[in-house]
């Protein structure tokens, strides 16, 4: 376990991520790192990160998503975004004009392909 975070391999080299309330998005430098160990040790394809017990995506929060997109496009490895809640995805837009770089489905299943 990663102070703040909770990684856990899912199987067909899924990980699912699942920020704690230890979490601080303004410094990601720490995260980065191990996360992307965890990702390389566990020959990850697919980062889950499990948004259901983020109840609102500030600029802050959304920079430290964009990040970690950004880390998982640089080692081959899809990130997915679940479980939003109505109040976060309604915080999320509005801070942003677009769609997020990273994709979003509706829950672990559906990001793993098994609905």
């Amino acid at each position: 376990m990663i102070n703040g975070m909770h990684l856990t391999p899912i199987g067909d080299s899924n990980v699912l991520l699942e920020p704690g309330e230890g979490l601080d998005p303004s410094n990601t430098d720490d995260y980065m790192d191990m996360v992307a160990r965890f990702m390389q040790q566990h020959r990850i394809r697919r980062l889950i990160y499990d948004l259901g017990n983020v109840r609102m995506i500030d600029q802050v929060y959304y920079a430290w998503l964009v990040k970690l997109h950004s880390l998982c496009k640089v080692s081959s490895v899809e990130m997915v975004a679940v479980n939003i809640t109505p109040a976060a995805a309604f915080s999320l837009s509005m801070i942003i004009d677009g769609r997020p770089p990273f994709a979003c489905k509706l829950d672990v299943d559906r990001a793993r392909g098994l609905t």
